[in-house]
Parts: C-alpha cells; sequence; structure tokens
C-alpha cells in the first residue's frame, strides 16, 4: 500500500529504520525511487507534478508503521520496490481492462466505423442494428454465432434484400388491382400476371434487370454496412433510425407478401379481392 502510494505520488518511498552502531541505534532514513535508482530525480509524468502531495501522504503513513530494529539492504530495498511496481502495473492493467470493457459495451448499435461491428470474438450480433423492441435479440434457431461476423454480414445483407423486395411486392400485388401499364390492360392481377403474355415478358425482363443490378452496381463491401449502397437521390437519411425503421417494414412485408401469395394460392382472388372488395 505505501509503496502504491509512493508511486501514484512521484515514484518514492521514505523508509526509516534503526541500524545498530557502536554508541547505540542510528536511525537511518532511505528514500527508495520505485521508478529507478535509490534517491533519483523523478521522470517526467503525473508523478513528478505532485512531489510535496506525494511526500507529506508517504510520510503520514510512515509515521503509522512499526519501525524495524535490524538494518535496510540495498538488495531487500530493490526487491520490495520490484515488488511494489509489479503490484501497481497490474491494477494498471486491470484497470485498463475494465476501461476497455465498458468501452466495449457501451458502443452504439451498428456494424462499426466500416459496418463490421467490434470484430473478432469479441462480435456479438445481440448488439446489432435490428435487435430492438418489442422482441429485442430474436434467434432461436441460433443462425447467428457470437465471433461470427462475416456470417451475420451475409444473414444480414441476405434480410434487407429480401425485406426490399417484399416491400414494393407488397406494394405492388394492392397498385396492379386499380393501376394497368398501357399495353397491359389484358393482363390479369395477382400471381397469373408473371405467367401470362405480355406480363410474363415483363417479368423475364424485370428478372434480369435485378441479376444485373444485384451482380454489378449493387454489390456488398466489407468497407461499408450489409446493404448500403449509397445515397443516389441525396436523401441523407441513412441513420439508425431509418436503417431500423426499413429492416422493420422489411420484415414485415416479408410476412405480407408470402401471405398475400398463400390465400391467393388458396383462395384465386388477388390482394384486394381478398378483403372482399
Amino acid at each position: 500500500m505505501l509503496a502504491a502510494a509512493g508511486l501514484a505520488a512521484g515514484g518514492y518511498v521514505a523508509t526509516q529504520a534503526f541500524v545498530p552502531g557502536a554508541s547505540g541505534p542510528v536511525v537511518s532514513n532511505e528514500k527508495i525511487n520505485l521508478r529507478g535508482a535509490s534517491n533519483a530525480a523523478p521522470s517526467a509524468g503525473f508523478g513528478s507534478a505532485l512531489p510535496l502531495l506525494g511526500l507529506a501522504g508517504v510520510g503520514a503513513v510512515a509515521g503509522r508503521m512499526a519501525r524495524r530494529a535490524e538494518p535496510v539492504s540495498a538488495a531487500a530495498a530493490a526487491a520490495a520496490a520490484a515488488k511494489a511496481a509489479a503490484a501497481a502495473k497490474g491494477a494498471t492493467a486491470t484497470t485498463s481492462a475494465v476501461a476497455c470493457s465498458a468501452g466495449v459495451g457501451s458502443l452504439k448499435k451498428g456494424e462499426g466505423v466500416a459496418g463490421k461491428g467490434t470484430g473478432g470474438s469479441s462480435f456479438d450480433p445481440a448488439t446489432q442494428i435490428g435487435a430492438m423492441a418489442p422482441l429485442g435479440y430474436f434467434d432461436p434457431a441460433g443462425f447467428c454465432k457470437k465471433g461470427d461476423e462475416a456470417g451475420f454480414r451475409n444473414l444480414r445483407a441476405a434480410e434487407i434484400k429480401h425485406g426490399r423486395a417484399a416491400m414494393m411486392a407488397a406494394l405492388g400485388a394492392v397498385v396492379q388491382h386499380y393501376v394497368k401499364f398501357p399495353g397491359f390492360e389484358s393482363v390479369p392481377s395477382g400471381l397469373a400476371a408473371s405467367i401470362t403474355a405480355p406480363g410474363s415478358y415483363g417479368f423475364v425482363a424485370l428478372f434480369a434487370v435485378s441479376g444485373i443490378l444485384e451482380l454489378g452496381a449493387w454489390t456488398e463491401s466489407d468497407n461499408k454496412e450489409p446493404g448500403n449502397f449509397g445515397d443516389p437521390l441525396g436523401l441523407n437519411q441513412y441513420t439508425q433510425e431509418m436503417r431500423e425503421r426499413e429492416i422493420n417494414n422489411g420484415r414485415f412485408a416479408m410476412f405480407a407478401a408470402i401471405g398475400i401469395i398463400s390465400a391467393e394460392l388458396l383462395t384465386g382472388k388477388d390482394a384486394i379481392e381478398q378483403f372482399g372488395l
């Protein structure tokens, strides 16, 4: 404790011992430098800025210590100094580890600076964007493993992609009941539009364009967040709130799209007719 106090105050510890002499015990005062040679000047740093405070604190503690009746050798003093320095170093390492852990735990949800989270074994999918109320982090099948950042990014990109496609599909299933493009007036609404000419031609063209965009223009990058393909319209809305909204709307749309398709296969009615309209 004394050594740690001296180290924090400037790297010095004052010791006092009774050294036997010819005419009786003689008081020996010694100042041990925990950072170097005995009685050396303190090095520049935090401790050297508080020499008086350190000496006062050490003196107060030393006054309460039991006085030794044997001489203090240089080897014993050096051993004590090394032991105190090791203890102080261990305490500093522990403090740094706690601070580091606190810093990692307090990171805001997201995929880090480059969109990839904390990385390594410390990567936790439960802290990424998408884990939100009311379900929080929901992965009952255990697809996302802690530390598997690459696997998480792949699944997140697929989720965003399917969510975007489902949002367009659910909206299109409603709009096509009321709106027909020129030349497509005879095309039926619902799933039959994809297999009835000229609707089938449009379906093939849409499939080809989607493949070109996915393989060429809209490719994933390790330097960006999953699903981040830039901001071509300059909306400047790529924020955590908007990203969470997109993920939530995409999840809802996937349920909506599969529900519309299933109901049409069962009843033969398109999305609007399923409401009895």
